[in-house]
């Protein structure tokens, strides 16, 4: 916070009103297992449905009912490939620490405790009993950290019992087990007396229907690529060095790129319009 506060006090200001647990993983709570500060699963949800989210509500429900289905089929096809107790996207993660915990010299202590060293000399306290680690990484994700992994690999024990069970093939089977099933056409739907539901009145707008969700200013546009803003940076020509234009607006630059940049020719030829001062040699070149 104080190096935020010698950059720009405006922004250690508007940090200091929010609530720290929404913004800094330090007051995080541990109980979620993620440190993720975006909201990707509702990004990607919302993504799975952008065809549907203009349809009628009958149909909605249907397209979204069809799309968790198929999603929910998918996933207990997959776990049946699982060669090892957690995920393959758990096992990428977990030989990334395996690779970084190489840098750690481990220390043990008594009861389980151990005190880890690292290169860059960090020092941290590692308890496997309780499954904590000073630096907090596994207490908010739950899979041991690179001091905890060393550790681990010093007493020549499993890793996957120090995975949390969030993360085990029991629970994502637990999570995709209910099967969501198929229903029959509204031709054998049961008739009732209630008056069927009708689309609302539909007003078209003016311009073109918007698919694409209103993203903020600070929202990474698609693709990954961002656009600089222009505001408070001053523009230098190359041209004449001077500031405030460049080198295609410069008032020095050829009149031959000014009568193709101009949008009517012709006004660079009225008799009103004052002449540069070597007026001859340029309308040579322009006959030339």
């Amino acid at each position: 916070m104080n190096v935020i506060r010698r950059e720009n006090q405006a922004a250690y200001q508007w940090l200091t009103e929010k609530d720290p647990t929404n913004w800094t993983r330090a007051h995080m709570k541990e109980f979620p297992k993620c440190d993720m500060l975006c909201n990707n699963m509702c990004e990607a949800f919302n993504s799975a449905i952008v065809q549907a989210r203009d349809k009628p509500v009958i149909t909605l429900m249907e397209m979204v009912r069809n799309y968790l289905m198929s999603r929910m089929a998918k996933k207990r096809e997959e776990l049946k490939k699982w060669n090892h107790p957690i995920g393959p996207k758990m096992m990428r993660y977990l030989e990334k620490v395996k690779l970084a915990s190489s840098c750690c010299n481990p220390r043990f202590c008594g009861a389980k405790s151990y005190q880890v060293r690292c290169f860059d000399s960090e020092q941290y306290v590692v308890d496997l009993e309780t499954h904590t680690c000073a630096c907090r990484k596994w207490q908010l994700i739950g899979i041991p950290c690179m001091h905890a992994f060393s550790c681990i690999n010093l007493m020549n024990l499993d890793v996957y019992d120090f995975v949390h069970p969030f993360y085990k093939k029991e629970a994502y089977l637990a999570a995709y087990s209910p099967v969501i099933h198929g229903i029959n056409g509204p031709n054998m739907w049961a008739k009732t007396k209630n008056r069927p539901v009708q689309c609302p009145q539909f007003k078209k707008q003016r311009g073109r229907p918007k698919k694409a969700r209103k993203l903020q200013y600070d929202e990474v546009r698609s693709g990954g690529r961002t656009r600089l803003r222009r505001n408070y940076v001053v523009v230098k020509c190359s041209r004449c060095g001077q500031e405030g234009h460049n080198r295609n607006g410069c008032p020095r630059r050829p009149f031959t790129q000014r009568l193709y940049q101009a949008k009517n020719p012709h006004e660079l030829f009225r008799p009103y319009k004052k002449k540069p001062k070597n007026w001859g040699d340029q309308e040579n070149q322009i006959r030339d």
